[in-house]
């Protein structure tokens, strides 16, 4: 016996999660392939925005608060060349 298309995409449906099923509830796909490559999508999208969420706050190894690197890059950090001849050479 085959189950008809709409046992199959209820069945699919009630074994997503929460946050995924009502979506995917709301869109009434038609066929189970629909079914699939919505929850697919969906699903993608919930893990890079909780990806997104936990690195939003991080910074990395040696960054300040006011941005950038602390790492004496900046041209007024450098010694300056003034001009002095070593003596005694």
């Amino acid at each position: 016996m085959v189950e008809p298309e709409a046992v199959k995409v209820e069945q699919y449906i009630r074994g997503l999660s929460k946050s995924i099923r009502g979506d995917v509830t709301s869109s009434q796909p038609a066929t189970i392939n629909d079914t699939v490559r919505l929850a697919y999508q969906l699903a993608g999208q919930l893990i890079q925005d909780k990806a997104d969420e936990a690195t939003e706050g991080e910074k990395r190894k040696g960054e300040s608060d006011r941005g950038g690197r602390g790492d004496n890059r900046h041209e007024h950090n450098r010694r300056q060349n003034k001009g002095e001849v070593m003596q005694g050479l």
